[in-house]
């Protein structure tokens, strides 16, 4: 009895142990709460909706095939396509830390719906470059309750957030390889709920489960007229597959954002000025447009092909993380 006795004791020590305690949720969870701030709970009903329209009538009844402004994020095989309606932004920003929330339908709801198909959630350390990444998926049969979200950071969302290590295979970075924030005309809608750092430093959190191998490279070409406002990177500097499409802001995004059509794009989505969204509210012909950034698209394009060129000057992301890039 008194081994028996000794036994469980011993048990219920380990289980109660700092070492029992590392699950790959905490040390991620606390990583990021100490680069940059713990991260509340949440109800994704606090979030602005994303109008999903055509012709500039919102659409709350269906989501229709094509739409004026897409989401750019592929919703996959067995959603609803490009233009669910009813996705919602919310701003848990503070003084020192810059968090923002996607609660994401894949799948037409109605509008009060609490149901989501995924949730995503950036934190951001503006002062440092401290990026953070959490990422929930439901399924068609048991999509995620908005209501009452579990702070990422906390032990309470263990069982609620991906394993920090998928969320990093699923590559979030590779299209956010120059900022945090990355303006489409989709989420552009409601960028006042946005937190923005446009120019400043951004490095990943990696704690050990292969966020650190996601690409923060810039390209600096010299009197590059698309450079005044963002930066835009490189992408993979050897990318997995050459011949495959290159992701990020250097490769899909700048040609969604210079005339390319996204998937999902209607007939004003495909027209200009939809048709290029950047720089946003450009407000001249396109004309006007071509004569003063077609030559700077050009070379974006050539350095996204090949970023070892001399003229375009590519750099790591400055970053002020103790074990990160530094300027």
């Amino acid at each position: 009895m008194r081994a028996l006795f000794l036994f469980v004791a011993l048990a219920l020590a380990a289980l109660a142990s700092p070492a029992a305690a590392e699950t790959p949720h905490a040390v991620y969870g606390a990583a990021c709460a100490a680069a940059i701030a713990p991260i509340p709970g949440f109800d994704c009903a606090e979030g602005v909706t994303v109008p999903i329209t055509i012709d500039g009538v919102e659409i709350t009844d269906r989501a229709p095939e094509t739409c004026d402004r897409p989401g750019l994020l592929d919703n996959g095989p067995g959603s609803d396509g490009q233009c669910v309606p009813f996705s919602r932004i919310l701003d848990l920003s503070t003084g020192t830390a810059q968090v923002s929330v996607m609660c994401r339908q894949k799948r037409f709801r109605s509008a009060d719906s609490s149901a989501f198909d995924e949730i995503d959630v950036i934190a951001h350390n503006p002062a440092t470059g401290a990026t953070c990444w959490f990422q929930a998926e439901g399924t068609e049969e048991a999509p995620l309750s908005g209501a009452a979200v579990p702070s990422p950071t906390g032990p309470e969302g263990a069982g609620f957030w991906a394993p920090p290590a998928t969320v990093a295979a699923a590559g979030c970075g590779t299209c956010h390889d120059n900022d945090p924030f990355m303006y489409s005309p989709f989420v552009g809608q409601v960028w006042g709920h946005v937190p923005t750092n446009p120019l400043g430093p951004y490095a990943h959190v990696d704690a050990g489960f292969g966020f650190a191998d996601w690409p923060t490279h810039e390209m600096q070409p010299r009197d590059n007229t698309c450079l005044g406002c963002h930066r835009i990177g490189t992408g993979h500097l050897t990318p997995p597959d050459p011949a495959a499409e290159k992701p990020g802001s250097c490769g899909q995004l700048a040609a969604w954002m210079t005339g390319a059509p996204a998937p999902g794009a209607d007939a004003a989505a495909r027209s200009y000025p939809l048709s290029h969204a950047m720089p946003p509210y450009f407000g001249l012909s396109e004309e006007a447009w071509h004569e003063i950034y077609g030559d700077s698209v050009s070379v974006v394009r050539s350095c996204c092909a090949d970023p070892a060129q001399p003229m375009c000057n590519t750099r790591e992301i400055r970053a002020y993380l103790e074990d990160g890039p530094v300027p």
